[in-house]
Parts: C-alpha cells; sequence; structure tokens
C-alpha cells in the first residue's frame, strides 16, 4: 500500500464533511455557491463542486467519492490524489463554462453543481496509476471511461442516468476526465523523475 494511505482517507473524509455542511446551509446561501454562467465567480470553480442538488444527489457523489478513495489510496499518495481532484473540480467547471452552450450543446447549461465531474477525473486518474503499474483492468477500464465521457459528448446527453438531478454536467464529466488525467500524467512524470 501506499504511504498516503492514510492521508488519502483524510482527504476523502474532508471533501465528504464539507459537502455535508454545505448541503445543511441555507438554500440562498447554497445559489451563490453554485456554478451561475450569468453570475460566474472565480470561488464557483471550488464551490460548485460541493453542492448538491438534493441529498440523493448528495450521497451517490459521497459513495462515488469513497468507493475511489479506496482504490486510489492503494495506487497514489495523498499529494496526487489531492491535485487531482482539485484539477478535476477546476475542469469539469470550466468545461461547463465553456461547451456547455450551443455549438456544443443543444442548450444552454445555466447551472451545475455537484462532485461527479471531479470524480470522473479521480477515477480516470486512478485508473492511469493502475495501468501506469501493468494493470491490464486499468488500461481497460480507462479506455471505457473515455468512451463513454466521448459518447456522451458527441450525443449531447448522458449514456447512464441515476435520476437523481434534473440535467446531467456532460461537459463537466467531460472536463474532469480531461483534467484529471492531465493531473495525473503530470504527477506521475514529475515524480517518476526523482
Amino acid at each position: 500500500m501506499c504511504k498516503g494511505f492514510r492521508s488519502v482517507d483524510v482527504l476523502v473524509g474532508f471533501v465528504t464533511s464539507v459537502a455535508i455542511v454545505v448541503a445543511l446551509l441555507p438554500v440562498e446561501w447554497q445559489h451563490i455557491l453554485v456554478y451561475q454562467r450569468d453570475n460566474f465567480r472565480w470561488y464557483q470553480l471550488v464551490t460548485s463542486n460541493l453542492v448538491h442538488e438534493n441529498i440523493s444527489h448528495l450521497l451517490l457523489n459521497v459513495i462515488g467519492l469513497v468507493l475511489i478513495g479506496l482504490v486510489a489510496r492503494r495506487l497514489m499518495s495523498s499529494v496526487d490524489f489531492g491535485l487531482i481532484l482539485v484539477a478535476g473540480f477546476f475542469g469539469a467547471v470550466l468545461a461547463e463554462h465553456v461547451f456547455g452552450q450551443p455549438p456544443y450543446m443543444s442548450i444552454i447549461v445555466a447551472e451545475t453543481c455537484g462532485l461527479s465531474g471531479a470524480l470522473h477525473g479521480l477515477f480516470a486518474g486512478s485508473m492511469m496509476y493502475l495501468a501506469a503499474a501493468g494493470d491490464r483492468l486499468g488500461s481497460i477500464v480507462l479506455c471505457g471511461l473515455v468512451a463513454k465521457v466521448s459518447v456522451e459528448v458527441f450525443q449531447g446527453e448522458t449514456l447512464v442516468s441515476t435520476g437523481t438531478v434534473e440535467l446531467v454536467a456532460i461537459m463537466g464529466h467531460f472536463g474532469g476526465t480531461v483534467s484529471g488525467l492531465a493531473a495525473a500524467l503530470i504527477r506521475s512524470q514529475t515524480t517518476g523523475s526523482n
């Protein structure tokens, strides 16, 4: 196991705790934290990831974070995990901001929230680390994830929906995946050369 084993668990616990605290805030306070195309603020690059549409959305994202954390703690340090997560935060919201409108989407995405874009990035980064360690399953799963996100981008709708949110952030999933992979690649190259 990686020496960052306990630190990754602490990061997962911290993000989960913050998301739960945000869910307890009054709706008016949550609304200013959500990514809003017409009222975009820099802090929404992070805060939008921590706000959820409802309890089901929050629980689904927290379960995803915990499961990815269980895999990631065996593959990467807490620094790698944290950097990939933050890259996923930024990449998901920026991709929604840039691509969540025509001609890329048939509708204009006015607001988005939740961890799913960052989770796509963490999962992609984890699978890249697994593939780099020589595990063929990591390569197969990573290719499947990239194919899923690509198909969703080209068709403009999600392949799988849990029904917990009104509008799935397809471009957020794309941005989170790309930025998570990029961060994982950069981290693996910089730590591998030391």
